[in-house]
């Protein structure tokens, strides 16, 4: 029997241990959008906005993968996400998953500081293969938070 993993929705204090987890953060905002490549493989990108104690706004930004049966190795600076035309770039962890139903990998986080107001995100994932007999190189989605 294989096990699926299912994608929930978190609960206050999730989302604030999230957006940093440190004490006197408060959580001003969240959201997600997604890409739209024509397949069952997207990328979904989850947002946490934050002030701190002192003041400080920031954002947390999560990119994962959601797909069927998916290999697919790290790559270099694999995950690129773009913050009001700040770009930041992590190497995307490796995802092994052949349990048959869809699911959720995460790819790579990002903790952007000194944000506030509405901000435009894109993120890319260079995916750069073949899903489902698809040539798909880099999934982009892109949307706005409200920090």
């Amino acid at each position: 029997m294989t096990e699926k993993k299912k994608m929930k929705a978190l609960d206050d204090d999730s989302l604030e241990a999230v957006a940093g987890g440190a004490e006197g953060v408060t959580l001003t905002g969240s959201g997600s959008f997604m890409s739209n490549t024509g397949t069952s493989l997207n990328i979904v990108v989850n947002w946490y906005a934050g002030i701190d104690m002192y003041g400080n706004h920031g954002l947390l930004i999560n990119v994962s993968a959601t797909s069927g049966n998916l290999v697919a190795g790290s790559l270099l600076n694999g995950v690129e996400v773009t913050v009001n035309g700040m770009s930041y770039a992590a190497s995307n962890n490796p995802i092994n998953y052949m349990g048959g139903g869809m699911t959720t990998n995460m790819l790579a986080s990002f903790t952007v500081p000194n944000v506030y107001g509405n901000v435009s995100i894109t993120a890319v994932w260079h995916f750069n293969g073949t899903y489902g007999g698809v040539p798909i190189g880099s999934i982009y989605a892109s949307g706005m938070a409200s920090v």
